[in-house]
């Protein structure tokens, strides 16, 4: 595995937590990185603080499409750092609130998992829209090992990836899978040799980013909306954000564009 040049000649512009999290935005992707590399990039309370900061900052700059990963290259997240929360456990209610944020984001997100995803990193990964992970990568949850338990909504994205079974599995056996495992189960969408994982993230990032930017989201939003239960379904909101975008500028530009045989400039509006 790499050192911390991963992600490549990585910069941020901005930085959280006393830099434990950093933030750049180009071209309507943004990046967002846990940078705790001397501890495998292990989650703190402050670290998960700066999470939701920077989620916030880059939702308010009009990024359309989010990266979320870990620098160096060795880790992804390790975990949740136990020295570091308040409270007997680091699956309490701060952690769990802050995962939501990061689930209802409005961004479309994609994690990037480099070396190890595991615990809290692994449901932090979870919460995302998309998981490309590089073949070096292992998973895994040892909360049998640790004496620690996951509430309902904290294995609730995990179920719905892998099934009941398998993520008893994880939690009962409490060791690790390697890539080509988590890829069969549902864990990861994506496998790619770890020096083409940046770019092959990157060119996702950026073909979302280059799309129209309502319909990305509605389609979001409404995937969220079928995977609740049928009576907390929203459809007269659906049906609304789904008039948003047929009354938009961008449709109108979308349609010009097909016509035209040349590349929409969607603005959002």
């Amino acid at each position: 595995m790499s050192d911390i040049t991963f992600p490549p000649a990585w910069a941020p512009a901005q930085t959280f937590s006393d830099g434990r999290v950093g933030l750049d935005i180009t071209d309507g992707v943004a990046i967002l990185a846990i940078q705790i590399p001397q501890k495998h990039n292990a989650l703190d309370e402050p670290a998960t603080a700066g999470m939701v900061e920077a989620l916030k900052a880059a939702e308010d700059a009009g990024a359309r499409a989010l990266i979320f990963t870990g620098i160096g290259g060795k880790a992804f997240i390790s975990g949740a750092d136990l020295s570091g929360f308040e409270g007997p456990r680091p699956t309490g209610s701060d952690f769990v609130d802050r995962q939501r944020v990061l689930a209802a984001c409005p961004i479309p997100t994609i994690a990037v998992i480099r070396g190890y995803c595991i615990g809290g990193g692994l449901m932090t990964a979870m919460n995302c829209d998309f998981r490309l992970a590089s073949t070096d990568s292992t998973f895994g949850v040892p909360a049998a090992k640790l004496g620690i338990s996951y509430g309902s909504e904290g294995l609730a994205s995990l179920v719905e990836a892998i099934g009941p079974a398998r993520t008893r599995r994880l939690l009962y056996v409490g060791d690790r899978v390697d890539a080509e495992t988590a890829l069969a189960w549902g864990l990861v969408e994506h496998l790619h040799a770890p020096d083409a994982l940046w770019p092959a993230a990157m060119a996702l990032a950026r073909t979302i980013a280059g799309n129209a930017p309502l319909s990305v989201r509605a389609t979001k939003e409404t995937v969220a909306d079928l995977l609740k239960d049928p009576a907390d379904r929203d459809p007269d909101r659906i049906a609304e954000i789904g008039m948003t975008c047929r009354n938009s500028r961008d449709f109108r530009e979308g349609r010009d564009a097909f016509r035209e045989k040349r590349a929409a400039q969607f603005e959002g509006r």
